[in-house]
């Protein structure tokens, strides 16, 4: 949407939902609370089977609008694809439904848009709550990310490599016509980490922020998908995501072989942490057959020519196996 010189433009707040009716009022309460208030915030009900609708429809405020899908869509990805066509902001931000929003974030986000006309996503750090909205954690940058500074496609790729996927989704607010020239989410492609491939795809049109200030609370339930990504017995989809990032567009970010050693090591904890999970389900069949696909040859070449980043990522997985075996009952 075209707006008048120095106003302040448009932004398009989107929430997809399904079945939140416990949680959508903290939610929508948060971003009726922002102290910026050129917003126009869109709704968008997967159909829900509880009473999301009801409670959605206790709020009267005319920036908001309510769209409900004419199918179930199987996954969360595909209703946030659908949000794109409703929106008309400058920037556009996807929230979730049971997230709680501090009321200075879009402000936050929009003064960063306004300081570097060449960034085109914005994101910020957060708290982790529980179902009671008590902080049981925090998420952190990596040592090679400093906050509210621009980085670069060709500065980030390394770095997800080395740490892993540390953009914080629920964050995103990216200028519209990159989110809509982007999309939709890939999660045929990608599956659970078809985010993390957005987030890198809007990288490569121009820089990107990360707000050091957590600024949102997100939530961590027994429930959520997040949560039973934890007892996977398949390697994470991230993996395939940074995969094709380093077919397509490696020569271009010049990878080191230590970051690609470190991203490989990574690979290699991942995949003990699905064999450890096989023992706790007493899938030995599976156990078996997954030690046999691992490509032990390769990890054991990149431990032997590159000790200097070998042992401290082993020493940290290490300890991480040794955690899991203390909660296996076969042991």
């Amino acid at each position: 949407m075209q707006t008048p010189q120095n106003a302040d433009p448009l932004v398009s707040i989107c929430i997809p939902v399904y079945n939140s009716a416990i949680t959508i009022g903290r939610t929508i309460e948060s971003v009726l609370g922002q102290t910026y208030k050129n917003l126009e915030i869109i709704i968008v009900d997967n159909l829900s089977t509880d009473a999301t609708q009801e409670r959605i429809r206790e709020y009267k405020d005319s920036r908001i609008k309510i769209i409900e899908n004419p199918v179930h869509f199987r996954c969360a990805e595909y209703n946030w694809n659908t949000c794109f066509a409703h929106t008309r902001g400058e920037f556009i931000a996807l929230f979730h439904a049971d997230d709680v929003y501090s009321p200075d974030m879009v402000a936050r986000q929009v003064d960063i848009f306004r300081k570097f006309p060449s960034v085109v996503g914005v994101f910020t750090q957060a708290d982790i709550i529980d179902e009671q909205d008590k902080i049981i954690g925090s998420f952190r940058l990596p040592p090679k990310i400093t906050g509210n500074t621009p980085y670069t496609y060709q500065e980030l790729l390394p770095v997800v490599l080395e740490y892993g996927d540390f953009f914080f989704c629920p964050s995103a607010m990216v200028r519209g016509n990159i989110y809509k020239k982007i999309a939709p989410f890939r999660y045929d492609q990608f599956g659970s980490a078809s985010d993390l491939d957005t987030w890198l795809r809007v990288a490569q049109t121009g820089p990107v922020i990360i707000i050091e200030d957590k600024l949102l609370k997100y939530r961590m339930s027994m429930t959520q998908w997040s949560f039973t990504l934890r007892s996977r017995t398949q390697e994470a989809d991230g993996f395939k995501v940074l995969d094709f990032h380093i077919a397509e567009c490696g020569k271009q970010c010049d990878l080191t072989s230590d970051t690609l050693g470190k991203y490989e090591l990574r690979r290699m904890e991942d995949q003990i942490f699905c064999v450890l999970n096989y023992v706790k389900k007493h899938d030995f069949s599976g156990f078996r057959q997954y030690l046999n696909h691992m490509n032990w040859g390769k990890y054991i070449r990149i431990i032997i020519t590159k000790p200097r980043i070998s042992v401290p990522v082993l020493r940290k997985g290490f300890f991480k196996i040794l955690e899991n075996i203390k909660q296996l009952t076969i042991f």
